[in-house]
C-alpha cells in the first residue's frame, strides 16, 4: 500500500492529526538543529575567550578584542561588567580614587544580570521541544482512539467479521500513536542533552563570574 491509499482509507481527524503531529516534528528538528549551532558556537568562542582572556594583561586591550566573540557568555559578561567599571571609575576619580564596598557590588549585579540575559538567550525555543515531547504521544493517543472508534463502527455495518476485516482498520489507527512517538523522543533527547550542556555553560559563567571579581578586588580592573 502506497502513500496515498493510506491516507485515503483513514478518517479526516486521522489526517489532521498525522498533519499536525508533523508539523510538530519538523519544527522541533529545525529547533534541534539551530541550538545545536548556537550552543557549539557559544561553547567555541567560550574557549576562544577563556584563552584571551588568560593571555591579556589589559583590561581595556581585552575589552577590544571581546567584541569579536559576540556568541560568547563570557565575553558578554565582561563587556557589560567593564563598561560599569569604567563609569564607576570616573566617579571614584572625582573623589580620590576610592572605590566603594556598594559599587563592587553593582558590578556583581551586572555579571550576574548578564550571565541571566545570555543564558535566556541560549534556552530561547527549548520550550518548542518541551511542548512537543509533552504532548504529542497524547495527540497521537487521541488519533488512534478515534481511528479504532472508526473502524469498528465500519465493522458494524458488515455482515460477518473476521481477523482479516479488523486488523487493517486497527493498524491504520495505531499509525497515529506510532507518528506521536517518532516525534516526542527526538524532542525528549534534544531537550535534555541542550539543557545539560546549558547547565554547564551556566557553570562555567558562574565561575568566570568569581574569578572576574576577585581581579577586580586586586586592583587589575584599573589596568
Amino acid at each position: 500500500m502506497n502513500l496515498f491509499n493510506f491516507i485515503n482509507q483513514i478518517s479526516l481527524l486521522a489526517e489532521i492529526v498525522l498533519g499536525f503531529l508533523i508539523f510538530l516534528s519538523s519544527l522541533s528538528w529545525g529547533v534541534i538543529f539551530y541550538k545545536w549551532y548556537a550552543i557549539s558556537k557559544t561553547n567555541a568562542e567560550n574557549r576562544g575567550f577563556i584563552k584571551a582572556f588568560k593571555k591579556a594583561d589589559r583590561f581595556s586591550r581585552l575589552y577590544q578584542d571581546a567584541g569579536e566573540f559576540r556568541r560568547s557568555t563570557l565575553a558578554f559578561m565582561f563587556r557589560s561588567a567593564y563598561e560599569k567599571i569604567k563609569g564607576i571609575e570616573e566617579r571614584a576619580v572625582s573623589r580620590g580614587g576610592e572605590v566603594r564596598e556598594s559599587e563592587i557590588e553593582i558590578i556583581h549585579r551586572t555579571l550576574l544580570q548578564a550571565r541571566q540575559e545570555d543564558l535566556t538567550r541560549l534556552e530561547s525555543y527549548l520550550q518548542i521541544l518541551a511542548t512537543t515531547a509533552n504532548i504529542s504521544p497524547f495527540v497521537g493517543l487521541f488519533g488512534t482512539v478515534w481511528g479504532i472508534i472508526h473502524a469498528f463502527r465500519d465493522i458494524s455495518h458488515q455482515s460477518s467479521v473476521s481477523i482479516a476485516s479488523v486488523a487493517p482498520g486497527i493498524a491504520d489507527a495505531l499509525v497515529t500513536t506510532a507518528s506521536g512517538l517518532f516525534a516526542a523522543i527526538p524532542a525528549v533527547i534534544a531537550y535534555n542533552y541542550f539543557l545539560q550542556r546549558i547547565r554547564s555553560i551556566e557553570s562555567l559563567a558562574e565561575s568566570f563570574n568569581m574569578e572576574l571579581l576577585n581581579l577586580m578586588a586586586e586592583g587589575r580592573w584599573k589596568e
